[in-house]
């Protein structure tokens, strides 16, 4: 049977809770004061505006120093939602959550007919506000982690272009598997990494063509390639000419010829 309560909630200097199991869900927003929260990600210290999610099932630790809290709550127990289970989280709530957290504490500090159904209600739109919030923090969570993955297998890949080892081989040491990387990487630079790779490798070619006089052939074994005539093919493919023919023009252009 599903039960919830909503109020004003309060603890002093020294309070201290944990559980590696919590049975309810609860929602506490800090009005006044300092409340310290930790779970198995870290630790935050919930100011005024602050708000912790405190989800059944969930692990963690809440505790108070030199100075208590003082704020408002809403409690419930054998809801089905299941956005009330799993990990538990704290952070900085929003204009709206500190609004509702205002009518909550008015109202609780002068209690009239219908108050508890009232509290119960603001409770419950604190709740699903703040939850609506942790939602949108973990998306935005997930796309720095995103941006963060392609641009780590970009840089692993410009390293590479000596080695002769495929993407994925050379990708193969970043903790993440090759198909989520190769999403992230096709997100934030619209090009797999295979083809990154390549491209990475073909420009350096482009380089060494115009910059030393080692020979085609020595250009295709340095940058990983089995043979010439492979490297050969693919750098017609990406400059639309032959090694050869792209070196012997940009000598032309360092002269001060027309290409031709």
């Amino acid at each position: 049977m599903s039960h919830s309560s909503a109020g004003r909630k309060a603890q002093p200097p020294h309070y201290r809770f944990r559980t590696e199991a919590y049975e309810q869900f609860q929602t506490i927003h800090v009005n006044q004061g300092e409340l310290h929260y930790a779970d198995a990600n870290g630790e935050v210290v919930l100011k005024p505006g602050g708000v912790a999610l405190l989800r059944e099932g969930s692990a963690f630790t809440l505790w108070t120093e030199r100075i208590g809290y003082a704020g408002v709550f809403l409690i419930a127990s054998g809801m089905q939602e299941p956005q009330l289970r799993g990990e538990s989280s704290a952070f900085q709530g929003s204009a709206g959550t500190r609004q509702l957290a205002a009518l909550m504490a008015v109202e609780a500090a002068a209690p009239g007919p219908g108050t508890a159904d009232l509290l119960r209600n603001l409770g419950w739109a604190l709740a699903w506000l703040a939850l609506r919030l942790d939602l949108r923090r973990h998306a935005r969570r997930g796309a720095e982690t995103g941006a963060q993955a392609a641009e780590s297998a970009r840089q692993a890949l410009e390293a590479s272009i000596y080695t002769g080892q495929g993407a994925r081989k050379v990708l193969s040491s970043l903790g993440m598997s090759y198909r989520q990387l190769s999403r992230h990487f096709l997100r934030h630079f619209r090009v797999s990494p295979k083809r990154y790779q390549l491209q990475a490798r073909l420009r350096e070619a482009e380089r060494l063509l115009r910059d030393t006089r080692h020979s085609v052939t020595e250009i295709a074994f340095e940058l990983g390639y089995s043979s010439s005539q492979h490297f050969a093919t693919h750098f017609a493919a990406h400059a639309g000419l032959s090694p050869t023919a792209f070196r012997n023009r940009q000598a032309r252009t360092d002269r001060g010829e027309s290409p031709r």
